[in-house]
């Protein structure tokens, strides 16, 4: 969430993680204040933080590239770690900076990265977004630059899947039900579904909590994949991200393990062994 935050900080944060693993690191760009209305003004530079959102995105990769032209006012100020340290040190510059991606759920934020010439994620999670219409926004927009030729997009799914499609949907409702106590300035808390069940909803949450519900993609790993598949076919997207949330996280290890098998793709407990090795 980039305005919450000095492009400077973050050029030099996520220039260490491209210290510490070169070639690996994503960084996600978004516009939201994804926090309540008082937070966001602690956390910010000023009220029109959003306004400066396309002017914040040039900053941060004049930092990380360290090529601000001439003549600008940080033309002198360096991301540490990053190019200009290499330069001073005499060693070799890093090949890679972090792969910079736009985020969004809106026509604004796919247009904006269509225009720089960088990856976009959209949010499916979230509200009732139009992602059709984004992605052709970006695709109409795209201008290829330095990092990317051709468009390249991303969009994350709420998911659910167990054996049991009734406990898919039942670990469904436990995500919508954090997202409701998160609109009524509570914590973002994962409750039991039997909890989730006995909560004496008013009409207007109770439409919340239907709405969040059959948003996600909840069921068995085929009814899943079928979904997933039609919204890869319809969008053309490149990239598809799960987003687990239930209030289990052995159910939720469980499902993505589920879907893996779905797609004859190594499991998770398999996948963290490797990379432990």
């Amino acid at each position: 969430m980039l305005p919450n935050h000095s492009p400077l900080l973050i050029a030099e944060q996520f220039g260490m993680l491209e210290a510490l693993a070169p070639g690996r690191i994503d960084l996600g760009l978004g516009r939201a204040p994804g926090t309540d209305g008082a937070t966001a003004t602690a956390l910010r530079r000023g009220a029109d933080a959003n306004d400066a959102f396309p002017q914040q995105i040039l900053e941060l990769l004049g930092f990380l590239g360290d090529d601000f032209p001439s003549g600008h006012p940080y033309r002198q100020v360096h991301a540490v770690p990053g190019p200009w340290q290499a330069k001073e040190n005499r060693v070799t510059v890093p090949p890679s900076t972090p792969q910079v991606w736009v985020l969004g759920s809106s026509p604004y934020s796919a247009q904006l990265a269509g225009q720089l010439g960088r990856p976009y994620a959209f949010a499916l999670q979230f509200g009732d977004a139009d992602v059709d219409t984004a992605m052709r926004v970006y695709r109409e927009s795209f201008q290829p630059s330095d990092v990317l030729a051709e468009p390249h997009t991303l969009v994350s799914v709420p998911v659910a899947i167990s054996n049991d499609p009734i406990e898919a949907k039942r670990q469904s409702a436990t995500s919508a039900m954090a997202m409701l106590r998160m609109f009524k300035g509570e914590g973002y808390l994962l409750l039991p579904p039997d909890e989730v069940e006995a909560y004496q909803a008013t009409l207007q949450e109770r439409h919340i909590l239907d709405a969040y519900t059959d948003r996600s993609f909840h069921g068995t790993a085929e009814t899943v994949g079928a979904r997933i598949e039609a919204l890869q076919e319809r969008t053309g997207a490149d990239e598809v991200m799960l987003v687990v949330g239930g209030h289990s996280t052995s159910l939720d290890q469980e499902g993505i393990s589920l879907i893996a098998d779905h797609y004859a793709m190594p499991r998770l407990e398999t996948s963290l062994a490797a990379a432990a090795q």
